[in-house]
């Protein structure tokens, strides 16, 4: 895990090394263990290493091999079986890293070597006879690979910040502004909150002509399945517990995330299996931020599985003192607004990881969006089961859905109407946000509801697109900032393609079943954690009290969001955050402190 960057010259002239020297000081965080450049008249790229495959001075970046100059950031976890593969091809490699190991992939497969990957990336191989750069990210964005592109040059990085301190203008995109503030979605394409910088998107790789910048993008990747019949829970089981044992490949000490929900619990039994019959000289720690609300404390949940596992723990209690003497050095580290306090959550849980000396950690993303966890899939799955003539089966559900989950029968109601019909759910966004929100502006924002279609009634597109689209997007955004901030290196083997195509397969019916989510996983849980994990019927999601930081935050977030000049901009007139929803609230104080952080006009 690592920092990259770099600069392509449009105009044949050579870029000062002072201003690569400064984007990678902006991401040092990602990579404190080394540094390098690499510098001639058409490119300079550059390399902050956090090292964890072959920790010795071999793994220095950029690497050079033959014609070809890599900067990468991730992991490859097939990368022994894939060396020995190259090596019966007649390569000879001078190094144990995954880097050398992804130049020789290219050099023998060409762009075709990215389907052979099992892993997180993001990188760029300088290729001298092509005289191209040829840049990829992974198939679901763990991790990131940000550009900008002008008449003069073409600059990417792995952080927004590398770009702007290079001298990239942070304009406001404020279509992404208002669709974040209005509806809430803040990663819905490559865009980002900053006019004319972008993503390059998951699943996808990109040729840069070095002569004229001329820039390519086509996808290598496509999440579609088509037979959901051929799978069942055990064949579930099997793959997630083989990702898991991939993830723990390392050369370092390896610890997990452990909120006591089914997903981070699963995973903590599961790898803590393997790293016993290992016999690690490490110890096996969890790590667990513990709320200071007693309504959504789950710390007696993960105490069960650290005694069940005979884990280390690491438990972390954040006050709202830490909160507000912390929460705008981490919505710096974001560059970008976020979703809700929650996220600190986990910026405190890494903060923990790194004082317990843990460099690589385990965490649980991609088991709701894979197996149907969230609640609000409820009224998709009851639309299909509706659609298949199981009128009898979409009936038991409804009614078991109230008895296993957090939401009663009327809730369940308003949410069958909420979520499956799109002209609603705008009526709804549109009414609330017209006490604080321009109208025009309104209607701006609504306009990312045109695309969506009838995505929400068929349950595989709506995975599919919260898979690619928007909401893992955002929770692997969120998990790479707040782990590399500590210069920790969080996996998440959930979002291992393999599995996450197995997860696919499953029949819907084994992913919601008796009223219970994630049904296939909850299979696996019951063999190897109790029942009370396995079987519950509560779900938080790394929750912060929000409801007690949000409220004592008040006077601070309603001074940032006052001397606003965006939000001036975006509302009719200043809204008195004291009458608004907590959620409204965390949206204007996130867009007023991203504005004075990067100067935003």
């Amino acid at each position: 895990m690592c920092g990259i960057a770099g600069i392509v010259s449009k105009t044949g002239s050579r870029y000062d090394e002072s201003v690569m020297r400064n984007m990678l000081s902006s991401i040092a965080h990602r990579g404190p263990d080394d540094e390098g450049l690499y510098a001639n008249d058409s490119f300079i790229v550059g390399h902050r290493r956090l090292s964890i495959i072959d920790v010795s001075e071999q793994g220095h970046q950029p690497m050079h091999y033959k014609q070809f100059t890599i900067v990468f950031n991730g992991e490859i976890y097939n990368y022994l079986e894939l060396r020995e593969q190259l090596l019966k091809l007649g390569h000879v490699f001078t190094t144990k890293t995954d880097t050398e190991v992804i130049l020789h992939a290219y050099e023998e497969w060409g762009e075709q070597c990215l389907q052979k990957f099992r892993g997180m990336w993001a990188f760029a191989i300088a290729d001298a006879k092509r005289n191209k750069l040829f840049c990829s990210r992974d198939r679901f964005g763990i991790k990131p690979f940000y550009y900008y592109n002008d008449p003069d040059r073409f600059l990417f990085a792995s952080e927004l910040k590398a770009l702007l301190t290079a001298g990239i203008p942070a304009h406001a995109n404020m279509d992404t502004v208002l669709v974040y503030l209005v509806v809430g979605y803040s990663h819905m394409s490559e865009n980002t909150f900053f006019r004319e910088i972008y993503q390059l998107p998951c699943s996808h790789y990109a040729w840069i002509d070095l002569h004229t910048g001329q820039m390519d993008i086509h996808r290598y990747y496509d999440l579609s399945i088509e037979d959901r019949s051929s799978v069942d829970a055990s064949q579930y089981a099997d793959a997630f517990e083989e990702s898991v044992k991939l993830h723990l490949r390392s050369d370092v000490q390896v610890g997990t995330c452990l909120s006591g929900g089914l997903d981070s619990s699963t995973l903590a039994a599961v790898s803590a299996s393997f790293i016993q019959q290992e016999k690690e000289e490490y110890p096996y720690i969890a790590v667990t931020a513990q709320s200071e609300a007693s309504y959504n404390d789950e710390s007696h949940y993960a105490k069960q599985v650290v005694d069940h596992c005979s884990l280390q723990w690491e438990l972390t209690k954040p006050t709202y003192r830490d909160f507000a003497d912390n929460i705008e050095q981490c919505l710096h580290v974001h560059d970008e607004p976020v979703g809700g306090p929650s996220m600190f959550m986990q910026y405190w849980v890494m903060r923990a990881a790194k004082k317990a000396g843990i460099k690589v950690i385990l965490d649980g993303q991609g088991g709701d969006e894979t197996l149907l966890g969230y609640e609000r899939y409820y009224p998709s799955f009851f639309w299909y089961l509706l659609t298949k003539g199981n009128v009898v089966r979409m009936l038991k559900e409804y009614y078991l859905a109230s008895k296993h989950s957090k939401l009663t029968l009327k809730l369940l109601s308003g949410y069958m109407v909420y979520f499956l019909i799109v002209s609603v759910r705008k009526k709804v966004l549109s009414r609330r946000a017209s006490s604080y929100v321009k109208k025009e502006n309104i209607e701006r924002a609504l306009k990312v509801f045109d695309t969506m279609g009838s995505r929400s009634l068929h349950i595989g597109e709506l995975q599919k697109t919260e898979l690619l689209q928007y909401q893992m997007p955002k929770l692997l955004q969120y998990e790479d900032r707040n782990s590399m901030a500590h210069s920790i290196e969080a996996r998440v083997p959930f979002v291992d393609h393999v599995c996450v195509e197995t997860a696919l397969s499953l029949p819907h019916e084994n992913k919601i079943k008796n009223g219970y989510t994630k049904y296939a996983l909850r299979l696996l849980a019951d063999r190897i954690l109790p029942q009370s994990i396995a079987w519950r019927r509560n779900k938080y999601g790394f929750e912060a009290p929000d409801k007690v930081w949000l409220v004592e935050h008040l006077p601070i977030m309603q001074g940032k969001v006052d001397a606003s000049k965006l939000i001036r901009e975006i509302c009719a007139e200043v809204p008195d955050l004291s009458g608004l929803p907590l959620e409204i609230r965390w949206r204007l104080y996130n867009i007023a402190v991203w504005e004075e952080q990067h100067n935003v006009s």
